[in-house]
């Protein structure tokens, strides 16, 4: 394909939604030319987000990305439901059921969610979100004569000077609120969007609808509020203990926002790495150390330039891996900045890529579509595994530093992800609430999952931390899958304990079957099992905790 113009992307559509399909054997041809059509539209659309995250500032990466949303994609959109429409009447559909029933399921369910109403809709909310990371992309501060960007402050938060850490925590919340209005106006906008979207398919609320346009057919909305209450009865303690005990080592009766990223023993910040590059090299060699396969993946995208790491101005926030799909090859974004963190951010985005790289077998490119709930298992297990072996960034005594953050903000992250998917729980049972509303609701969570840091002087900072949470306003309740796929990825940690062959072995041939099957099949395969009950949280929180306490000793 040449050139990306609405009529050449029809006349494609059109080809393949006239043509005859007298068998099976025909009509599992026509489903691959399909998915190969797909393929490489998602990689055109990939490209161009790439291009524009990169360089927010680039109007001519922008311009494209922006044409090919409000151009391309409705066109996408509306011809996909014709083709998923002659798809499912076909006469031999039940004879490729073994091959491709997962897909089959989740078409219908597009199909039923479809309404040609929504496609400008869409259009408008991808450019909406737009919008919203060039408010963020822009953000920066001035700091001892220099322009920084929110990324690049992360070093100064761990500061041994409480006075210099106080500094840099303030600047870059003063520097966020001053957008803050500006993103209670964007989030809002999103949010009647959606809500609409929602009302356009007859659902009577935003929450029914998205669960079923993310085809959660293995849990409910009432699973969700249960793995809160867990998460508030299990974790909460414990991480109340673990800021405790920091407090006491710090000699102060109570923590203040700006303690909580420094070395509690007043030691300097970890410095793993200088540059991008170091950091590049240097996961290199811990890959080649783990696993002859992650070496071997990891090595094409050093080699292809398939990783942008470090954060630098007009780039957008965040971190991401995405498919290229046409060339079944992934690519990582990041902001480094030369921190612990960013040594975990790039073994994350690692464990993505490296499933990326497992499943590209799968023909069927909805297939090489994950859920997140298992997307998030790769990742999330990558950092568990590769943080065993990180000989290359630190001394003995600064390993067990990292490793005591690691250890620590895998317990810190179930009480965010439970802020946070409540929050949005929340906002989407109340369609019509106010900016005023939001920050209450907010503020209401922040104190049902308090962990005891002190915020007092700094309530308008406080309410308005949500704000941080790019998910919120760019994938609508995908947070609860990271905490769904902590429970995953711990018991593989659990299972490498035992067998860290089998244990890595079992991920793999999980990752390979891509969604090709539902999310219980895949966990198990894995050799885990899909389960966020008390009965799963409490013994896995145990194993990290007693781990944590043994490293600290």
């Amino acid at each position: 394909m040449q050139e990306f113009t609405s009529p050449s992307i029809q006349k494609l559509f059109a080809q393949l939604n006239q043509r005859e399909i007298p068998n099976a054997d025909e009509l599992r041809k026509w489903i691959l030319e399909w998915s190969d059509l797909a393929s490489v539209l998602a990689e055109e659309s990939a490209r161009r987000y790439v291009a524009m995250t990169c360089d927010t500032k680039d109007q001519q990466a922008a311009a494209a990305y922006e044409f090919f949303i409000a151009n391309i994609e409705p066109i996408i959109l509306e011809e996909t439901e014709k083709l998923q429409k002659k798809l499912i009447a076909h006469k031999n559909l039940s004879d490729l059921e073994n091959e491709y029933g997962n897909w089959f399921k989740a078409v219908r369910t597009d199909l039923e969610l479809f309404r040609e109403e929504n496609i400008p809709l869409e259009t408008q909310i991808n450019l909406e979100i737009q919008k919203y990371q060039k408010i963020t992309g822009a953000m920066s501060v001035q700091y001892k004569g220099e322009t920084k960007t929110m990324q690049q402050m992360s070093p100064y938060l761990q500061s041994q000077s409480r006075e210099e850490r106080k500094e840099a925590w303030k600047l870059l919340t003063e520097r966020r609120l001053q957008d803050a209005e500006a993103l209670d106006t964007a989030f809002d906008k999103l949010f009647s969007l959606r809500i609409q979207a929602a009302k356009n398919t007859g659902h009577k609320n935003y929450l029914d609808y998205i669960f079923k346009a993310k085809h959660r057919f293995d849990y409910t909305p009432q699973d969700c509020k249960n793995f809160h209450e867990s998460i508030e009865k299990i974790i909460l303690p414990l991480q109340k203990e673990i800021l405790r005990q920091r407090a006491k080592k710090m000699g102060m009766a109570k923590l203040r926002p700006w303690d909580l990223s420094c070395d509690p023993l007043g030691r300097p910040a970890l410095k793993p790495f200088k540059t991008g590059a170091e950091l590049i090299s240097k996961c290199g060699n811990l890959f080649s150390r783990l696993n002859p396969q992650w070496k071997e993946w990891y090595g094409i995208l050093a080699k292809e330039n398939l990783l942008d790491v470090e954060s630098r101005l007009g780039k957008a926030p965040g971190g991401y891996q995405i498919s290229f799909d046409k060339a079944r090859v992934p690519f990582i974004f990041m902001n480094a900045a030369g921190t612990n963190q960013d040594v975990y951010t790039l073994l994350h985005e690692c464990g993505h890529a490296f499933h990326q790289f497992a499943m590209a077998e799968q023909e069927l490119f909805a297939y090489r579509d994950i859920p997140s709930e298992f997307a998030e298992v790769a990742s999330m297990s990558m950092e568990l595994l590769g943080a065993e072996d990180l000989s290359d960034f630190y001394s003995k005594e600064d390993f067990q530093r990292s490793r005591i953050d690691a250890l620590q903000d895998i317990i810190s992250l179930f009480p965010w992800v439970a802020i946070i998917d409540a929050f949005q729980h929340e906002l989407y049972a109340r369609p019509s609430h106010t900016a005023k509303d939001r920050k209450e609701i907010w503020l209401s969570l922040q104190e049902r999952f308090d962990s005891g840091v002190d915020w007092t002087g700094l309530e308008k900072a406080r309410s308005y931390l949500w704000q941080k949470q790019l998910h919120l306003f760019e994938v609508p309740f995908y947070y609860v899958e990271y905490g769904i796929a902590q429970l995953g990825a711990l018991q593989i940690y659990a299972n490498a304990k035992k067998d860290p062959n089998l244990a890595v072995q079992n991920l793999i041939k999980a990752e390979k079957l891509g969604s090709s099957k539902p999310l219980p099949e895949l966990f198990s395969t894995a050799g885990i099992k899909f389960d966020f009950s008390p009965k799963t949280i409490e013994p896995l929180a145990g194993i990290i905790f007693d781990e944590l306490t043994a490293v600290e000793s």
